[in-house]
């Protein structure tokens, strides 16, 4: 996984017009793509977490009962 740091160069990567106009369409693309398929995956790994976290939870209600 990027860290947050290295999450943010790449978006800076992104957003920088004098390196963008030093890299191909295809290298341009290349990082935007890589930028949204880490955010999406860490937006799945986030929404597995809490899911876990809910059925830890329900498992622990149930056994109080």
């Amino acid at each position: 996984m990027l860290t947050d740091k290295e999450l943010r160069l790449l978006e800076e990567l992104e957003k920088n017009q004098d390196v963008v106009y030093l890299l191909n369409t295809e290298e341009c693309e290349f990082v935007s793509r890589l930028i949204s398929s880490y955010k999406e995956i860490r937006r799945q790994l986030l929404a597995i977490q809490i899911n876990q976290q809910e059925d830890l939870s329900e498992e622990y209600g149930k056994k109080k009962d």
